[in-house]
């Protein structure tokens, strides 16, 4: 039988009374130190709720160097504007040399950018997977923006002019850049601190990227993979800028992920190469649109859709370019047979250590051709 709650104070005033020799007792069995144990939890309970609230609340209200503090508590830096990065293609005699560091420089806004490494034209240039078949063309290299954020962006075909000329050699940018975002505002700090799992599970791979991004906020993503020749973690690396990083960067992450780890495992870093995108097709054009812009449409419009499935061993569906072309603006008819996706007309996989980057768009309207053709080899690192 369910009691009342009289029955219930009767009952335990009974008891009281009946073991009025241990009141004052302050043993384990003593009812003083039960009354006290009891009281002790609840409030430490509330307090507790009290604390995590009152910091969650600081956190939901905290900003600039306040939200700082905070993140750098938990380890977290707040990301700095970043740099934007280009693909560009050098036309020129073969065997024309094209140095690391050029400065090429915007049409529109005068923004800078400069090549990462030493090309040569009409060989091919392994730091992007893409062998060069046409020796008209030359050679394409990734260039990173001198100015960092948005104002670092430049659209299609405004990476025309050279800082310093170099005899005979044209140079422009395909498709727009990419990167180039702002500094990290309070709220998606804060979004991201509210995130945060304080002790991550080692060995994970959110666990490397964590401490990757610690030690460089440029870490855009990464890819850890056991290395059974040392017992230790090959990190693959990509920037936010998704250009390359030195070799002295690549050893200064690799030595602060190996110390901020608790096995102390070897850790060793390495870039992503991309694996090139090229896509081609014929179509029949509306003689109102201007192929350029169809072009530079459809080079914007297929380059956010291959950013947007950014990642490790992805899938860039035909049917989704496919999708893209045929609601393109001026596009009245494609010629099926001709779209090709990397030379085929199949789904593009990359391998499980590479990133999709689209670097050639090639089209015809029977009368007039943008074509600039790089004939593109897969290859899996």
């Amino acid at each position: 039988m369910v009691k009342t709650q009289p029955q219930i104070l009767q009952d335990l005033m009974a008891d009281f009374l009946a073991n009025q020799n241990l009141v004052t007792y302050a043993g384990i069995d003593g009812v003083a130190r039960a009354i006290m144990f009891a009281v002790s939890n609840v409030i430490a309970e509330s307090w507790n709720d009290l604390t995590q609230a009152t910091r969650k609340a600081f956190v939901e209200t905290a900003q600039a160097s306040d939200l700082d503090t905070i993140g750098a508590r938990m380890g977290l830096t707040r990301n700095g504007a970043t740099q934007s990065s280009a693909v560009l293609i050098f036309s020129g005699t073969v065997g024309t040399i094209i140095p690391a560091m050029t400065l090429i420089k915007s049409n529109i806004s005068q923004a800078q950018f400069q090549t990462q490494i030493a090309i040569t034209l009409g060989t091919a240039n392994p730091s992007i997977q893409e062998p060069v078949g046409d020796n008209t063309i030359g050679d394409i290299v990734i260039a990173e923006s001198v100015t960092l954020g948005s104002v670092s962006k430049v659209g299609v075909g405004e990476l025309t002019q050279f800082v310093v000329p170099i005899a005979g050699v044209t140079v422009t940018n395909l498709l727009p850049s990419i990167g180039g975002l702002d500094a990290e505002t309070d709220d998606l700090f804060r979004q991201r601190i509210l995130n945060q799992i304080a002790i991550l599970n080692q060995g994970t791979q959110i666990f490397y990227q964590t401490l990757a991004q610690n030690a460089d906020t440029s870490v855009y993503s990464s890819f850890a993979q056991y290395n059974q020749t040392n017992l230790g973690t090959d990190l693959y690396l990509v920037k936010n800028s998704f250009a390359q990083y030195t070799s002295t960067q690549l050893t200064t992450i690799a030595t602060a992920v190996y110390n901020a780890q608790r096995a102390l495992s070897p850790v060793n870093c390495f870039n992503i190469t991309p694996t090139g995108v090229s896509i081609g097709f014929a179509f029949q054009r509306d003689n109102s649109v201007p192929i350029n812009t169809i072009y530079a449409s459809l080079a914007t419009q297929i380059a956010s859709y291959i950013n947007s499935k950014f990642g490790f061993g992805v899938t860039i569906r035909y049917q989704d370019i496919l999708d893209i072309i045929i609601d393109t603006t001026g596009i009245l008819n494609l010629n099926l047979p001709s779209f090709i996706l990397n030379g085929l007309q199949t789904d593009l996989i990359c391998g499980g250590l590479s990133v999709p980057r689209l670097i050639g768009l090639s089209i015809s309207d029977g009368t007039t051709t943008i074509n600039n053709t790089i004939n593109q080899i897969l290859v899996t690192p």
